[in-house]
């Protein structure tokens, strides 16, 4: 394998990798090769070369600088989409976020405010007569807690 082929971002294997996908590609950028050219080359980088060399008149040397140029171009190109990609994906989410969070803050001002409301409207009266009515239906119960929270309160006086 010769040192271009090692040293380009898009190496040999990445190049056989991604044959199919950039297919399109290649056939906008040399337009002289047909699809029977594509099937013989076979995603072979080598091969791609030498048929650029022979369709365009390159020198050898030529063809490849060509190839690896455009290999460049097509992998910053890649790069860029895809970090283009993560960022709008980010950004969405980061509103999507944002949004439920709004309306969570929403939420709770309403709920506040109902209980402020709430009372409000219910004047401390009615709140001692609602008290004992529960304490008339459930007595034995909260005498019950009555006992354990003074057992509680004593036994931390006394520790």
């Amino acid at each position: 394998m010769d040192k271009n082929i090692e040293n380009n971002p898009m190496n040999h294997n990445s190049f056989a990798g991604q044959w199919k996908q950039m297919r399109g590609t290649l056939k906008s950028w040399w337009g002289k090769l047909s699809d029977d050219d594509f099937e013989w080359i076979e995603g072979q980088k080598n091969k791609l070369i030498g048929l650029v060399e022979e369709k365009y008149g390159y020198t050898r040397d030529q063809a490849r600088e060509e190839v690896d140029r455009r290999f460049n171009e097509y992998d910053d190109k890649d790069s860029t989409a895809s970090v283009q990609n993560v960022t709008a994906k980010v950004y969405e989410l980061g509103e999507t976020a944002a949004s439920k969070a709004r309306g969570a803050v929403r939420a709770l001002a309403d709920e506040f405010a109902t209980a402020g409301s709430s009372i409000r409207e219910n004047k401390l009266e009615a709140m001692a007569t609602d008290l004992s009515s529960f304490i008339r239906k459930h007595p034995f119960a909260l005498l019950f807690v009555g006992i354990g929270l003074g057992y509680l309160l004593f036994r931390k006086r006394n520790d």
